[in-house]
């Protein structure tokens, strides 16, 4: 018998990971600068909030749980390397999907840029407190750009060895985040609030007095600041991502997702309270205020009650540990980009894998752009890149939501496929995605205008900018496929092979 001259083609990606590199991918994807830096430094842009940052960060990743719930369902039913964007463009609209890619793209450059910025400052930290000159270059502006750009292409090179090391990398990764969150919390719940104010006084140049004041914090600011910490959370998407690089993706992902998810909610939550245990808010307002910013962020405040050597490894495994997000972050808008050609919305060239299987134009458009939101953060405020990545991971989860829903109650010519049976089975769909909605909606409300910031600066503006840059792509794919005579809906309907 002769064998088929029609056998499919090979994957182009390479299905190497496991569960373990899911975990630790969602967790690397994670813990970083969300809980070192922006957790604190929250205060400065909403101080109302006063005590309840800690309370804030654990509302925030509850909050999540409908989301983890919903990624978990469709990931049972459609591992795919486009995640969220495959999601919403087969269950709700190509086209929505589309712009709301583009959006979810821009919103983790700018989320690159941060990031990579944040490594500027906590490795510079990390060399004062060992009494290296060049920490106090890194901290100036031209420092952090130089800092940020070499741990962006670093990890650039990293990813196109293949994604097997990229999976090594961020197991390991996930050994040092464990004895890092341990570390501080223990010093953090050890330590008298008495003990940090003296230090940081007497350190800084500041006084510390608490507020004569009895005002109670805003529900407003609490609000904002859970939105604000939606960019620590988002990063749990670098699991899905990998859902074209998984072996047997239909059960490793979902189970991975949820424990990435459980175990970002606890140390997020044990570090926060630690860290405010021991430094009260009005303290470190008054150091934001005063211009010492180092003090008010975890390595900061570790140095300040840590032993020598400890605080310093501490403040060095603290700056590894926040350049690391940057790997996640390239992997899932690689792959991204990866999906948008495989639906023929970007050229061919986004759609081809090196000799290791890796998208490369991808990574490098990913790191040119994050380049850029790099140098806007060192000149112009990291806060813009931390909202702007914030109000695109939640108009992503409205799109899945909204997705779920749709496929829940027959609408559309998808609820009719294998898949969206699949989906809709379980009875906790429904529920979860209607208050994936409501959540989602209302946190948008609290951060789509970032206060005393100009409006081209605006997370609403940049989005804007990101529908119209996604029109005129749709435009131009339209275009192509007619050259071709193909039809372009029906593409963008079919679910893609990876």
């Amino acid at each position: 018998m002769g064998t088929s001259t029609h056998a499919a083609p090979p994957f182009r990606l390479h299905r190497a990971v496991g569960l373990l590199a899911i975990v630790a991918s969602a967790v690397a994807g994670e813990y970083g600068a969300g809980i070192n830096f922006v957790a604190v430094q929250s205060l400065s842009v909403y101080p109302a909030i006063r005590d309840l940052v800690p309370l804030a960060m654990l509302v925030t990743g509850l909050l999540v749980l409908p989301k983890v719930f919903l990624y978990q369902r469709f990931s049972q039913v459609m591992p795919r390397a486009g995640s969220a964007y495959v999601w919403i463009g087969r269950s709700l609209d190509g086209g929505i999907a589309f712009a709301l890619g583009v959006i979810w793209w821009l919103g983790l450059c700018g989320s690159i840029g941060f990031l990579s910025f944040a490594f500027g400052t906590f490795l510079g930290q990390a060399c004062n407190a060992a009494g290296l000159a060049v920490g106090a270059w890194l901290l100036s502006p031209t420092g952090h750009v130089i800092a940020g750009l070499a741990a962006i292409w670093a990890i650039l090179w990293l990813h196109a060895t293949g994604v097997h090391r990229y999976g090594a990398f961020v197991v390991t990764l996930f050994v040092l985040i464990l004895l890092t969150a341990g570390a501080i919390v223990a010093y953090g719940f050890l330590t008298p609030s008495a003990v940090f104010l003296h230090l940081a006084a007497a350190r800084a140049g500041v006084t510390l007095a608490a507020p004569s004041g009895t005002g109670s914090p805003s529900l407003a600011a609490f609000g904002a600041v859970c939105a604000l910490f939606i960019f620590a959370y988002g990063g749990i998407s670098a699991a899905p991502a990998l859902g074209g690089e998984t072996r047997e993706a239909e059960t490793t992902m979902p189970r991975g997702l949820v424990i990435g998810w459980a175990v970002a909610v606890v140390l997020f939550s044990a570090v926060a309270y630690a860290l405010f245990h021991a430094a009260p808010w009005w303290a470190m307002l008054a150091l934001i205020h005063a211009h010492k910013e180092g003090f008010a962020t975890a390595p900061g405040l570790m140095g300040l009650i840590a032993p020598p050597v400890v605080s310093t490894l501490l403040n060095f495994a603290v700056a590894v540990i926040v350049g690391k997000t940057i790997a996640p972050a390239l992997l899932v808008n690689s792959r991204l980009l990866f999906a948008f050609a495989q639906d023929r919305l970007l050229p061919e060239r986004f759609v081809a894998t090196s000799e290791a299987k890796v998208p490369l134009a991808g990574l490098v458009l990913t790191a040119c752009v994050g380049s850029v939101f790099l140098i806007q953060s060192a000149y112009i405020g990291w806060a813009i890149g931390v909202v702007v990545r914030a109000l695109s991971i939640l108009l992503v989860w409205l799109g899945v939501a909204l997705g779920a829903l749709a496929v829940s109650f027959g609408i559309g010519a998808a609820s009719r496929e294998e898949w969206a049976r699949q989906l809709r089975a379980s009875p906790f769909t429904i529920p979860a995605a209607l208050v994936s909605v409501v959540i989602t909606v209302y946190l948008m409300s609290t951060v789509i205008v970032v206060p005393h910031t100009k409006i081209w600066f605006q997370p609403i503006f940049q989005s804007l900018l990101a529908v119209l840059i996604a029109v005129a792509l749709l435009i131009a794919a339209r275009g192509r496929a007619h050259a071709r005579g193909e039809r372009l809906r029906e593409t963008l309907r079919a679910v893609p092979r990876e």
